[in-house]
């Protein structure tokens, strides 16, 4: 999940995070506002490993980069995110089962693993 909008002020533009249906309990459903971006397959949830390494890979200093120096706005839509280029699925999981075996990621962390990372 991306938020969609940020202030000026924000430390971030792109905001990501991993929503985990089993926090809300034993529902077939979730619903969501329409100020989220939403990552999905077909209208499905992603693996974990998936979900956590898509996050990990939007809260880098890089795509936060982007998005400033070629978005003059401070929304976030789905077709930026779409015509974002990412890393490949396998390397998105990868980049998820190392988050998954830490307890806490640093902002430094997480971009010098993203420079590890093959596209």
């Amino acid at each position: 999940m991306v938020r969609r909008f940020s202030s000026k002020e924000e430390k971030r533009r792109v905001v990501a995070s991993v929503v985990d249906p089993a926090a809300f309990g034993n529902h077939s459903m979730l619903g969501f506002e329409n100020h989220m971006n939403l990552f999905h397959e077909d209208k499905h949830g992603l693996p974990e490993s998936l979900a956590r390494g898509l996050a990990v890979f939007l809260n880098t200093t890089a795509v936060d980069e982007y998005f400033r120096r070629f978005n003059g706005h401070t929304q976030v839509n789905a077709t930026d995110l779409k015509l974002l280029k990412y890393p490949s699925r396998i390397s998105l999981i990868e980049l998820g089962e190392w988050a998954m075996k830490r307890e806490t990621l640093t902002q430094d962390q997480i971009d010098n693993k993203l420079e590890t990372l093959t596209v």
